[in-house]
């Protein structure tokens, strides 16, 4: 690893100088709408409709087997009252997270890919625990999944103008591990994110449970980044942990297989 850049980085991020990006302002203003008390279908469809790649996505998801409706629709109102304000409002998160994580053409864009590949697949994953296990809300279990590595997003941006061989040595990423959690840790307040995703993204890779007889999400995430990871027989092991007892998850079967592949196909 360069010393060079491992000392810039720092000084970066000690300095306050390490650029976060903004998150993206079509979202925002839909998840903001969502969340009021008063709010209603049309209010957030009014919202979306200003992204039209957003709006293509949220009715793509509505219109999938993942809710079973009979049939289609193309109206993104009745898209959002088919799915509920609740669900609309991570799965608008999660689609600004994936333009956010879009690779662009460069070494570093590989990077980005590489983290935005494992940040769906563990989301799929996270939802379907939380779906199995009904201890833990799968919509906030799937936005936590998408967000837990969000830290390495800026990190990789710093390095973009960096060589290419340098980029993509393996021990590049290994030398962020650590500062991706300080990193998205400022992430998530600086996009004013609630208290319990800000704890998942900086100690997702904690495998203890917590003091608390609830289930918490970073439990959720750090049990599914965990097997997400693993191999075959680490998995076996890690659904008999006692975390995976917490849980309430001990085993998947060939249905909850072909769910993970379902969300995954979503976040493609």
């Amino acid at each position: 690893m360069n010393t060079s850049f491992m000392e810039r980085l720092l000084d970066a991020l000690n300095q306050n100088r390490l650029v976060l990006p903004a998150f993206p302002e079509a979202a925002m203003r839909a998840r903001d709408v969502a969340e009021r008390l008063d709010a209603s279908a049309l209010d957030v469809a009014r919202e979306v409709a200003k992204d039209p790649a957003l709006t293509a996505r949220i009715l793509k998801v509505a219109n999938s087997s993942m809710f079973g409706f009979r049939q289609n629709t193309g109206s993104l109102q009745q898209a959002i009252s088919r799915m509920g304000l609740d669900h609309t409002k991570t799965l608008v998160t999660n689609f600004a997270l994936m333009q956010l994580m879009a690779p662009p053409k460069a070494a570093y864009g590989q990077l980005i890919a590489r983290v935005r590949t494992h940040c769906a697949e563990v989301a799929a994953v996270a939802y379907t625990m939380a779906e199995i296990g009904g201890r833990q809300s799968k919509n906030r279990a799937l936005l936590a999944g998408m967000l837990h590595d969000i830290g390495y997003l800026p990190l990789i941006q710093f390095a973009k103008n960096e060589p290419d061989a340098f980029l993509l040595d393996p021990a590049f990423m290994a030398e962020l591990k650590e500062l991706h959690l300080q990193v998205g840790n400022m992430l998530m307040m600086y996009w004013q994110f609630a208290p319990d995703l800000m704890n998942t993204v900086s100690d997702h890779h904690n495998l203890a449970c917590d003091n608390s007889s609830e289930v918490s999400l970073r439990e959720v995430v750090a049990l599914a980044n965990a097997w997400v990871r693993a191999d075959e027989v680490e998995r076996a092991e890690l659904l008999q942990s006692e975390l995976a007892e917490k849980v309430n998850v001990t085993g998947f079967g060939k249905e909850q297989e072909a769910r993970i592949g379902e969300i995954k196909r979503f976040f493609s």
